[in-house]
């Protein structure tokens, strides 16, 4: 109850912040542009079918399963909290083809893993190009050191040993199995690191296109740059259901910085948004004509 008053309270905070003083009038559509849309919608897609690639490699599925699978885990991203829907990946392919759960929460753990560290290294070169900050450089260190002991405790044998001395025996069981797994797909970590270099090129490039084509605000790449990074961290806040209104608040702050008014920043944040539903919906609503079936079926079986 608590933290569901804290989240009313935050979400109120941002509203507040996003609508107090909003003008309409004051909304420049000459600076958006029908083609960049489409072609961010478009790079959307294309990011989902990388996306879908690298779970192929990682679970070692058909691309057809593995698209099957970011299919719904995306769309109900849209609609979960807190990012619940990456755990329908497990449900899913345990029910649909029997592929176990362990695998499945190995493999998310391992992208959330590479996307860190892509996120990591991007912030890196944002950081020392644009800021001198000590503090920032400092912290961006402690975080790599963070990075090179998990992909350690996950590289030496003492890390099993440790967990075959939990005394319950599920647990004991469950995480010397995920740890196996895990183990498994670090032993090829320049393939992973180039699918999920591909799958964060996909989404710059989407950000890239609709804030240089999709809305002409006249920023440089680095500009945009700290602008994807700062929106992919409010992105994935577990707020609010695909980051409804963490985003649209943080797109808003930064672009502050660069004369761009809350109205036409808001406005191509919301805009963004409607997109990536878009492009997960389309791709739903096709998923269950083809499998044909209900949504309620998918969720019941």
């Amino acid at each position: 109850m608590r933290n569901k008053i804290i989240q009313i309270v935050l979400l109120t905070a941002l509203s507040i912040y996003l609508f107090y003083g909003f003008d309409t009038t004051k909304i420049d559509f000459s600076k958006f542009s029908l083609f960049g849309i489409s072609a961010t919608f478009m790079m959307i897609l294309f990011s989902q079918l990388v996306l879908s690639v690298r779970w192929m490699k990682m679970s070692q599925l058909s691309f057809k399963i593995s698209f099957e699978t970011i299919i719904v885990s995306s769309a109900l991203n849209m609609i979960l909290p807190a990012k619940l829907g990456e755990l329908s990946k497990a449900f899913y392919l345990k029910k649909f083809y029997q592929y176990n759960y362990h695998k499945t929460l190995s493999i998310i753990f391992v992208e959330r893993f590479f996307d860190i560290i892509m996120l990591f290294l991007l912030l890196c070169i944002w950081v020392y190009d644009y800021t001198a900050s000590e503090i920032i450089k400092s912290s961006l260190l402690i975080l790599g050191v963070g990075i090179l002991m998990i992909i350690f405790l996950f590289n030496t044998s003492k890390t099993l040993q440790l967990l075959k001395k939990i005394p319950f025996q599920f647990l004991r069981v469950y995480l010397q199995k995920i740890y196996k797994v895990v183990h498994k797909m670090f032993q090829s970590p320049l393939s992973l690191s180039f699918y999920t270099a591909a799958l964060w090129m996909t989404y710059f490039v989407g950000t890239y296109i609709l804030f240089t084509y999709g809305v002409r605000f006249d920023l440089d790449i680095t500009t945009i740059l700290g602008l994807f990074i700062f929106s992919t961290v409010a992105l994935s806040l577990p707020l609010a259901p695909a980051g409804i209104g963490t985003y649209e608040a943080a797109v808003v702050f930064y672009l502050s910085g660069y004369g761009v008014s809350k109205e036409d920043a808001l406005l191509a944040a919301t805009l963004y948004h409607l997109l990536l539903f878009s492009v997960d919906f389309l791709l739903f609503y096709l998923f269950l004509f083809f499998k044909d079936i209900k949504f309620q079926e998918l969720v019941k079986r």
